[in-house]
């Protein structure tokens, strides 16, 4: 082009460049932790340059097509959809700016055969949402409507830990995906199905003379615990950059490795079986009574594998949970789903820490897991325990065993600690006790909690399966990435499938919180012909309380109530008396929830009856103070406490 472009020409060729990479930047984008590292992110896989070198080539040229830019980074043709433009970069670019760094370029456009949905066409109730883990990475696609063949459209740009493909090829590390079911208005979430990608297809070449192509897959999402598809999503990989360091294999040797992998694990497999059969005959020679005992040495994962119970716990450490107490009070946040009776059709399956913080929840066994994998983070002496409650179920929690001789039980679900010689225990016998590097089952002379002796390395009291046999069915664990607090999305409006585009600040959610709530007291107490006067005093005064019961539940180790760490402090009682009028009566109490849903918080004070009676206060003077106070821990878990409390002259009776 001959001269100086116009700033119209400069505009035009930007917009062109952006048009072209508009559907890379836009996965870029999603797969950024933050607008902090979008920047960077560009930069580190190529994107400026490449709009850079796009825009001049443009410029350069009067405009002519761009057949000259390279394109053996590899065409995308097909993975975006008709509608979109294929993604080409500047190959030069990409490799210098990345850092001979290579990335996954995945795409999950649409489902099919979501069998649950047969009935209807679409379902506004509801939406489904795509959660992916790969490593430490974690991914979240947008909420769609729920159909026979959702519109997921997610698409991401990962980078692989490495740039050989050969290395990349002895890599076991999948994507576990989780697909779940999202119900409005409620925002409440449940388990569709999950499965697995293996993306070393992604590493193949084409045969010779014919176009590269991304590799595809029809990857079947199954129902956990069931051989059940649920519904087939329709997945697209390529591995990017192709330049000339990259190397690809074929299909065969992908195969090749996969069934490697497989006789290898086989035969692992066999061998641990073998040993476990021959322990186990030992373990029943001891005693009669130790068939009675509950000694579990394999459990099904999600896939319906069976593996030995320690490859279901690995150390876990994340800057998001501050210490072991802050751990246990993570995990009780969750809610508990119930084991499988017996006779139920379905197998007990302990869940992968991914499905578990998707959906905040999983059954005991799963939370024991995970907390004990939590603790051991922190280096606590953490064992996973089974054994019998008082009512004769099985149960499953976790003890520490510190080096002192200090035995503390601590129930997933609730967050209580327990003391070994404590009669509020749940638990009455203990049948073993695991970790991530050891089993040991219970020889001693009685299985109940009071005759046990809690020291594994006493081989009078417990009876080792072998750290070598354990640790030799163990595959390389990554650290499992833990994502700090995103609160639920309830206080915002919603699109129309529920979707939300901004998460308000903790601090607004609280005031938030309290403004709703406030509006629907007034008209409680409005529809039983009272007034309602705020206090913004006392509701100054609450919120001390509600520190005090959330410190006192991290603090406590066993309970009898709710709050009674809480409301006992010296502080708050010495401002009550101070700050309430003479003559004048308080009432009040701090209630918890896991849960920011106001509708849920109000329907749960007007069906309780010492809620209902504290709102419908009659009296003179009356005054009422709110004060709500959000905890926010990692992942979803949150912690809410509300107090409502009421100030008044009672009438002479």
């Amino acid at each position: 082009m001959n001269g100086t472009p116009t700033p119209t020409q400069i505009q035009s060729a930007i917009e062109n460049a952006l048009r072209s990479d508009a559907a890379l930047i836009q996965s870029v984008v999603h797969s950024s932790n933050g607008l902090s590292h979008v920047q960077a992110n560009l930069i580190d896989t190529g994107v400026v340059d490449a709009l850079t070198d796009r825009v001049e080539a443009r410029l350069n040229t009067g405009f002519a097509s761009e057949d000259n830019v390279l394109d053996n980074l590899g065409s995308l043709d097909g993975m975006l959809g008709e509608t979109e433009v294929p993604v080409v970069l500047s190959n030069t670019a990409f490799h210098a700016r990345s850092g001979d760094k290579r990335h996954l370029m995945l795409s999950i456009h649409r489902g099919a055969a979501f069998l649950g949905f047969a009935d209807v066409s679409e379902d506004a109730r509801t939406s489904l949402a795509l959660h992916l883990m790969y490593r430490d990475k974690r991914f979240e696609s947008k909420l769609v409507m729920s159909s026979v063949e959702p519109a997921f459209e997610f698409q991401r740009l990962i980078e692989l830990p490495s740039s050989d493909t050969q290395v990349l090829m002895q890599m076991e590390d999948k994507i576990h995906i989780v697909v779940t079911r999202t119900h409005h208005p409620s925002g409440q979430a449940s388990l569709l199905g999950t499965c697995e990608l293996d993306i070393r297809e992604s590493l193949c070449g084409s045969s010779a003379g014919a176009p590269r192509r991304p590799a595809k897959k029809q990857l079947e999402v199954k129902e956990v615990g069931e051989d059940v598809t649920v519904g087939i999503l329709e997945v697209v990989m390529e591995c990017v950059p192709r330049d000339k360091g990259f190397i690809p294999v074929s299909i065969d040797e992908v195969n090749f490795q996969r069934k490697r992998e497989q006789r290898q694990f086989d035969e692992m497999n066999r061998l641990f079986y073998t040993h476990a059969k021959q322990w186990w005959n030992d373990f029943l020679q001891i005693r009669s009574s130790h068939s009675q005992r509950l000694v579990k040495i394999f459990a099904h994962n999600e896939s319906g594998i069976k593996l030995p119970v320690t490859n279901f716990i690995h150390p876990i450490r994340s800057r998001y949970i501050e210490s072991p107490r802050h751990a246990v009070r993570f995990v009780s946040l969750m809610n508990t789903e119930k084991n499988q009776g017996v006779g139920s059709s379905k197998t007990e399956v302990w869940s992968h820490p991914h499905t578990i913080v998707t959906l905040s929840k999983g059954n005991v066994s799963s939370l024991a897991n995970f907390l004990t994998s939590l603790l051991l983070g922190f280096n606590s002496p953490a064992f996973m325990a089974l054994g019998m409650t008082h009512a004769g179920e099985p149960s499953s929690w976790v003890a520490v065993l510190s080096t002192g001789g200090n035995v503390e039980f601590i129930d997933p679900s609730s967050g209580v600690r327990y003391s070994a010689n404590c009669e509020e225990m749940p638990w009455r016998s203990c049948g073993c006790l695991f970790n991530d590097e050891g089993f040991w089952a219970n020889v001693g002379g009685t299985d109940l909690i009071k005759g046990c002796k809690f020291d594994v390395a006493d081989t009078r009291y417990w009876k080792s399966l072998g750290r070598d046999a354990v640790l030799s069915m163990k595959r390389r664990a990554i650290n499992f990435p833990l994502l700090p607090f995103n609160p639920p999305k309830y206080l915002n409006s919603m699109d129309a499938t529920g979707a939300m585009d901004t998460i308000p600040p903790l601090t607004t959610s609280e005031t938030d919180l309290e403004a709703i709530l406030k509006s629907q007291i007034a008209l409680f107490r409005d529809d039983h012909d009272l007034l309602t006067v705020w206090d913004d005093d006392l509701s100054h005064l609450l919120a001390q309380c509600l520190w005090s019961c959330e410190n006192g539940k991290l603090a406590r180790t066993v309970t009898s109530g709710l709050v009674e760490s809480g409301v006992s402090s010296v502080d708050f009682q010495e401002g009550v008396r101070r700050g309430i009028p003479e003559g004048h009566t308080f009432k009040g109490f701090p209630v918890h929830f896991n849960t920011l849903n106001p509708q849920k918080i109000f329907n749960a004070f007007t069906t309780t009856k010492s809620c209902q009676n504290l709102l419908l206060t009659r009296g003179d003077k009356v005054r009422y103070g709110i004060r709500v106070k959000v905890f926010g821990y990692a992942e979803k878990c949150v912690a809410c406490w509300v107090m409502v409390a009421v100030r008044y002259r009672a009438y002479m009776e």
